[in-house]
This record gives C-alpha cells, sequence and structure tokens, in this order.
C-alpha cells in the first residue's frame, strides 16, 4: 500500500472551500445583526463567494490527486448550487420588497 504526500498545492482548493464556508456563514449570520444593512450588500458578497466557489472547483481539477480531485469537484459544487440557488431567493426577495 503506497502512501501519496499531499502537497501544499493540492491542498489549496479544499482549504479555499472551508474557508469560503466560513465566510458565508459569517455573512449569513452577522448580515442580519448588522442594522440598516440594504440587502444589495448580501448578494453581493454572496456572489462574491459563489465565485470563490467556482474557483475552488476549477482549482480542483487541475490537482493530480484523484481523490482531491473527485472531492473539490462534489463539494464545491454542491456548495455553489445551493448558494446561488439562495443568492437568488435573495435577489428575489430585494425584488419584491422594493428598493
Amino acid at each position: 500500500m503506497e502512501i501519496q504526500k499531499v502537497n501544499k498545492q493540492s491542498a489549496v482548493p479544499l482549504i479555499m472551500t472551508v474557508v469560503l464556508i466560513i465566510a458565508a456563514l459569517l455573512v449569513l449570520f452577522f448580515g442580519s445583526r448588522v442594522y440598516n444593512l440594504d440587502l444589495r450588500v448580501s448578494i453581493f458578497l454572496f456572489s462574491l463567494i459563489d465565485i470563490g466557489f467556482l474557483v475552488a472547483m476549477i482549482l480542483g481539477t487541475k490537482t493530480k490527486q484523484f481523490g482531491i480531485r473527485v472531492l473539490s469537484v462534489i463539494s464545491n459544487g454542491i456548495f455553489f448550487i445551493a448558494l446561488t440557488l439562495f443568492t437568488l431567493a435573495l435577489a428575489l426577495a430585494y425584488g419584491i420588497s422594493g428598493p
């Protein structure tokens, strides 16, 4: 049984995914606590985090290790779709409530 060493370059997509999840949770929980925060700010921040999930997925597909590649594509794909749907729901709520 051969144990492969994980170099720093291949661990970047996984670390980036964890950081983006923490950032999304911080925006979600602290965004509601800030008084008079416009909903457009939250939509913009969630959109940036969503782009980050795409970048992490692309970086994950470029790694040479199969396990990290599969884990990165599956996890970033799920988080990207979930955050996109949530961002679209926020945009719909903003559109209904009016500026």
